[in-house]
C-alpha cells in the first residue's frame, strides 16, 4: 500500500471535494481519483461515494479514516524521532491530562520541565477520559495524568499526589459564611458537575461521601466545560467542586472556594504505555514526584 494514497485519502476526507483536495495536494483531479481507486483496490472495498454534488465517505471509509490518520501520525512521529536522534535534539513529551488535575502543581511541573528539557517542548492533550488509555496503548501519548478512579485496571501507574477538593460558591451564597462546609449541608443544594458518573474523579469523591453521610445530592445536568460551570456558579445557579490548587479559581470574579468536612481528596496518578517510559516522560515524572508537598494554604481565591 502506497502511503501517498493514504495522505490523498485523508485530504479528500478533510476537504470533502475532489477539486479542493486536488488543489491542496497540487495534483490533477484525474490523478487524485486514480490514487483513491488504487487505495480502494488495496483495501478491497469502496471508501468514497462519488456524486455530482461532491464526495462523502462510506461507512467503511469513515472507519478507515481514523486508522489511516493514526498510521500517518505514528509514521510522522517515527520520522521526527529518527531525525532528532540524529541531530541530538530532545524528543518532545506527549502528555495527556484531565480537567481534575489542572492545578498549580501541573503548571509548576510543566514550567520546570520546560527549563530542564533540551528542547523544552511538550504537547499537552486535554481529551475525554476514556481516550487516554487508548492513546497510550496506540502510541499517541507518552504519559497520562488521571484521577485514580480511572486507573484501577492499569498495569503501569504511579500515584503522584492527593489534591484537596474545595467547593466553589458564588460570593452571595449563604454557605460562604462557613470557613469549612460540612458535607451534610449540601442536601438540596444544586451541584454543577461535568459528569454524573462515578468515573469522574471529583464527582466520584462527592457522591461517595454523600452516600456515607446518608445524603441525596441534587446534581444538575452535566456541564462539560469548566469555564461554563464557573460562570453558572458566579451567576448563582448552583455550586461546583474543584481541586483546591486549581489554576481556574482566580479566572472568574464573583466566586470563592471553601474546604469540606470531612476532607475530600482526588488522587492524581501517572500512567504510561506497556512499552515503558520515554526519556522525556521519565524526566517529567521525576519532576512531578518532587511536587507532592505543595500546600493549599494560599491555593485559591478564598476571600471572607
Amino acid at each position: 500500500m502506497d502511503l501517498r494514497h493514504l495522505r490523498h485519502f485523508i485530504t479528500l476526507a478533510e476537504t470533502g471535494s475532489l477539486h479542493r483536495a486536488a488543489r491542496q495536494l497540487r495534483l490533477r483531479q484525474p490523478a487524485l481519483s486514480q490514487s483513491i481507486r488504487s487505495l480502494e483496490a488495496d483495501v478491497g472495498t469502496s471508501l468514497v461515494d462519488r456524486s455530482p454534488s461532491g464526495t462523502r465517505l462510506t461507512q467503511a471509509g469513515e472507519m478507515f479514516l481514523n486508522e489511516a490518520q493514526n498510521i500517518l501520525s505514528s509514521l510522522d512521529r517515527a520520522v521526527q524521532i529518527a531525525r532528532q536522534a540524529q541531530d541530538g535534539t530532545a524528543i518532545p513529551l506527549r502528555l495527556g491530562i484531565t480537567r481534575d488535575i489542572v492545578t498549580i502543581r501541573l503548571t509548576d511541573a510543566l514550567s520546570r520541565f520546560r527549563k530542564i528539557s533540551t528542547s523544552g517542548q511538550a504537547t499537552v492533550s486535554d481529551v475525554p477520559r476514556p481516550r487516554h488509555q487508548w492513546m497510550l496503548n496506540n502510541g499517541l501519548l507518552d504519559l497520562a495524568l488521571l484521577p485514580s478512579t480511572l486507573t484501577a485496571d492499569v498495569e503501569h501507574a504511579e500515584i503522584l499526589w492527593d489534591e484537596d477538593i474545595h467547593l466553589v460558591l458564588p460570593t452571595t451564597h449563604p454557605l460562604v459564611t462557613d470557613a469549612i462546609i460540612d458535607i451534610r449541608r449540601l442536601a438540596n443544594v444544586p451541584l454543577i458537575l461535568d459528569s454524573c458518573n462515578d468515573d469522574d474523579g471529583i464527582g466520584h469523591a462527592l457522591l461517595n461521601a454523600s452516600r456515607i453521610a446518608g445524603l441525596t445530592i441534587s446534581i444538575t445536568s452535566p456541564v462539560f466545560f469548566l469555564e461554563t460551570r464557573l460562570m453558572l456558579v458566579a451567576a448563582g445557579f448552583g455550586i461546583t467542586a474543584l481541586p483546591a490548587l486549581s489554576s481556574a479559581l482566580a479566572a472568574i470574579p464573583g466566586i470563592v472556594s471553601r474546604p469540606l468536612s470531612p476532607p475530600l481528596k482526588v488522587t492524581t496518578v501517572a500512567t504510561w504505555p506497556t512499552s515503558g517510559l520515554t526519556p522525556a516522560a521519565q524526566r517529567f515524572l521525576t519532576i512531578a514526584r518532587s511536587l507532592k508537598e505543595i500546600g493549599t494554604d494560599d491555593a485559591s481565591s478564598n476571600p471572607s
